[in-house]
């Protein structure tokens, strides 16, 4: 009975032993995570690391589990619990009862006893601290709070640390798009009723796909990603149509699966969802036109409203506004017509395109002035030679511009050529060419 007694004080006091050298080993391993810590938070002002902050949580934890670690393999056995427990004055009467706890002897019999009894009548003695000392928490506590107060330091790396992660997710997530488009393709290629051209068309389509995969790939700004995202929904509306036409010719001729057939169209269908809408509206920005009194309006981009006298640049009372900016107000007088066309306004919808205003003009002429050329016509009767510091001069019937008036089909055909010695030159990005190709055919387009 009095052995049992014996071995449960012991085992009481190992167990707070093991707690206290586990709390021990603990602090110190926060303490040199929370360091780690320091150090990651530091340098994440230097190099873009967007996720500082789970590696200093993941250098937490690794210090809890190496804690764990070493309290286990530091564990304390009940023959060094006694021995601790002998250093509060107790001179190794418990070690060594406990040594010969199992043997028997007069001489061990009252050693035991001896033992036991002072254990009993001096046991407040043993003061074993669960805690480690306060100041050393207090350390830990202070390099925690810093390590916090630096996540939350703005800083331009940390910025760009979030945008490329933004990034690199974006482009993952539209490279993954591509590649399953691509298949798919490559799929559809392999049919053997497609005629030569029919297949060179959708080699070409996979080919495009692969440079914009190449382009989001390489992506490490948000500027690329917008340019490449420019780009790929161009394609993809560009892609839909033609799909579609191969689709309809298809079904309408050869003799192809009714997976594959099905597979075009689904895919047309696919593709024109994922075309942007904004970019096209962009591109052809409309303006509509409002009817006034005294001057036409000549439209342009994000809603510039412009003045002239008897309808500016006037087809049938139509003036058009090229490439306008915000806010900017265009003064004008048209070559031809007579009398004053109505006042209007236009908003042109995207980044930059064609707006039209409704006026009144006799004429049916479609022009466009050209800034800085002296324009060969009678109405312009001021005084033309000083007005080098001007974009236009005061005539008798009030402001006119300085200009040239060319129709609209001549400015269209020199802007086609530059584009295309442009192409040529290889001035454009991969992928462009088609799309600068259609965009001015479009205009031939009856």
């Amino acid at each position: 009975m009095e052995k049992n007694v014996f071995l449960k004080i012991i085992k009481t006091y190992r167990r707070r032993l093991n707690i206290a050298g586990f709390l021990k080993i603990l602090l110190f391993a926060l303490c040199v995570g929370a360091g780690a810590g320091i150090f990651l938070q530091a340098a994440a002002f230097i190099i873009p690391m967007y996720y500082v902050n789970l590696y200093i949580v993941g250098a937490l934890l690794l210090a809890v589990l190496a804690a764990v670690a070493g309290a286990f393999v530091k564990r304390i056995n009940m023959e060094q619990a006694a021995l601790a427990m002998d250093r509060f004055g107790f001179a190794e009467r418990i070690v060594t009862a406990y040594e010969n706890l199992a043997q028997e002897g007069d001489l061990i019999v009252l050693q035991r006893e001896d033992a036991i009894e002072k254990l009993r009548a001096h046991q407040d003695r043993i003061r074993i601290p669960l805690m480690p000392p306060f100041r050393k928490i207090l350390l830990l506590l202070g390099m925690l709070a810093l390590v916090t107060g630096l996540a939350f330091v703005p800083s331009v790396t940390k910025e760009r640390a979030a945008e490329l992660h933004h990034v690199k997710e974006d482009a993952k997530e539209k490279t993954k798009e591509l590649e399953e488009l691509v298949e798919t393709l490559e799929e559809l290629a392999q049919e053997e009723a497609l005629t030569p051209e029919q297949q060179t068309q959708l080699q070409e389509m996979i080919e495009s796909l692969e440079s914009s995969l190449s382009e989001y790939q390489q992506a490490v700004s948000s500027q690329m990603l917008a340019a490449a995202s420019q780009k790929l929904d161009y394609k993809y509306q560009n892609m839909a149509d033609q799909m579609s036409s191969l689709a309809q010719s298809l079904q309408n001729g050869a003799s192809v699966s009714v997976a594959s057939l099905e597979a075009m169209q689904e895919m047309a269908q696919q593709l024109q969802k994922m075309s942007g809408q904004q970019l096209a509206q962009g591109n052809n920005g409309q303006g509509n036109g409002q009817n006034g009194q005294g001057e036409n309006g000549q439209n342009g981009q994000n809603g510039q409203n412009g003045n002239g006298n008897n309808g500016q640049n006037g087809q049938n009372g139509n003036g058009q506004g090229e490439q306008g900016q915000n806010g900017q107000s265009g003064q004008g007088n048209s070559q031809d017509g007579d009398g004053q066309g109505g006042q209007g306004n236009g908003n042109g919808d995207g980044n930059g395109g064609n707006g039209r205003g409704t006026g009144s003009s006799d004429n049916a002429h479609d022009y466009v002035s050209v800034p800085n050329a002296i324009a060969d016509s009678e109405n312009l009767t001021g005084n033309a030679g000083n007005h080098d510091d001007s974009d236009f001069f005061r005539a008798q019937n009030g402001l006119s511009w300085e200009g040239e008036h060319i129709s609209h089909e001549a400015v269209i055909g020199s802007y086609e050529q530059n584009a295309y010695e442009g192409i040529s030159a290889g001035k454009y990005p991969s992928g462009m060419e088609d799309i600068i190709k259609e965009y001015f055919a479009s205009f031939n387009t009856p």
